[in-house]
């Protein structure tokens, strides 16, 4: 099957690794990042989440987001040789929207500026350095963000009105406005409420190519982006709905599988932003149930939120970039997979990813 781009670069920082490389091997080792953070619940006692400890423990909020974005892209952006900078860039940055929590997200707002704005302005000035003129897009829509922005930038990948996409998305719960939203919803994780959100950051960086352009790294297999598929769910942390209904990410699912050829073979490996809220993974079971057809026996199944904490709206950026990574570095159980990622709103998005030898 035709690629509609390949990853030419990636780059991540999280809260096990400070590259995107460390990350990868940590989390395939088993690792997990949970400590006590210096923050308090409305108790007084700690916070248990996932969080960069070499970031200032006074660094908070959008601060600490562009911290986090701005050492993931720099990452992603030093793989890039003089000779291969595309010409014309455009730059998705994820952001958790309205209900996310985290850095720019929940409609929060400081200093008069729209949420989000100062991680935008770092993060856009630093791809413009690096890469020159750099088109800015944001998108507000939480974990399952990515896959609703890509495919009209993908379009104007096809046809040639730009050389690359720059996909990214950044999180962060490290922030006592987010931690105090999520325990006002009753979502906050301690040991008396465990189907519950484990508070987390991240952030990661790919820059997408097409095909003929991606040659940018230094050999190996890297990630080649196939298909993307959306949906939407009725079932949400703030209503009543069944979450076995499951339709949206039944709909993202099949939608990015449609790319596959019966005689491709089938799915071997899922990333996806599940954590510990029973209710995703109820939603998850009853996808699997309906699309068995197209995995393969057996499948690797991972959920690095459970030990990075809520990913946010780097959920799906991560899911590439570990996708990337476990080709290039020889760990990725399965030569194709599909990263998938549910926002709190509804959103479901789902990416077919397959190796492609650099």
């Amino acid at each position: 099957m035709s690629a509609l781009a390949v990853v030419a670069a990636a780059g991540a920082r999280t809260p096990l690794g400070l590259t995107a490389a460390q990350t990868g091997f940590l989390l395939r080792a088993g690792m997990a990042a949970m400590a006590a953070a210096p923050l308090c619940d409305a108790e007084g006692g700690a916070v248990t989440m996932c969080f960069d400890t070499t970031l200032a423990p006074l660094c908070v909020g959008e601060e600490r987001a562009c911290a986090l974005a701005l050492a993931a892209l720099g990452e992603a952006l030093a793989a890039v040789p003089e000779a291969g900078r595309p010409r014309s860039a455009l730059l998705l940055l994820c952001l958790d929207g309205a209900g996310g929590g985290g850095a720019g997200g929940g409609g929060r707002r400081r200093g008069g500026a729209a949420p989000g704005a100062a991680v935008a302005a770092a993060v856009h000035a630093s791809a413009e350095q690096r890469l020159g003129a750099v088109e800015l897009e944001v998108v507000a829509r939480g974990a399952a963000g990515a896959a609703w922005a890509l495919g009209p930038a993908l379009a104007r990948l096809a046809a040639r009105q730009i050389d690359a996409v720059l996909l990214g998305g950044v999180h962060t719960d490290y922030d006592p406005l987010a931690i105090r939203a999520l325990e006002a919803q009753g979502r906050l994780f301690s040991p008396k409420n465990p189907d519950a959100v484990v508070p987390g950051e991240a952030a990661a960086f790919a820059l997408l190519a097409r095909p003929e352009r991606a040659r940018l790294r230094d050999g190996g297999s890297t990630a080649c982006l196939v298909a993307v598929g959306t949906g939407e769910e009725r079932a949400g942390p703030d209503n009543d709905h069944s979450s076995f209904e499951a339709r949206g990410l039944t709909a993202a699912v099949r939608g990015a599988a449609a790319a596959i050829e019966p005689a491709q073979g089938r799915i071997g490996w899922a990333i996806t932003d599940l954590a510990f809220e029973q209710a995703r993974h109820h939603e998850w079971s009853a996808v699997l149930t309906r699309t068995h057809a197209l995995w393969c026996e057996p499948h690797a199944l991972d959920a690095p939120a459970q030990r990075l904490g809520r990913l946010g709206a780097a959920a799906l950026p991560l899911g590439l970039v570990l996708a990337a990574e476990g080709w290039r570095r020889g760990w990725a159980p399965a030569p194709r997979a599909l990263a998938i990622a549910g926002s709190d709103t509804g959103e479901r998005g789902a990416l077919l990813l397959e190796a492609q030898e650099g």
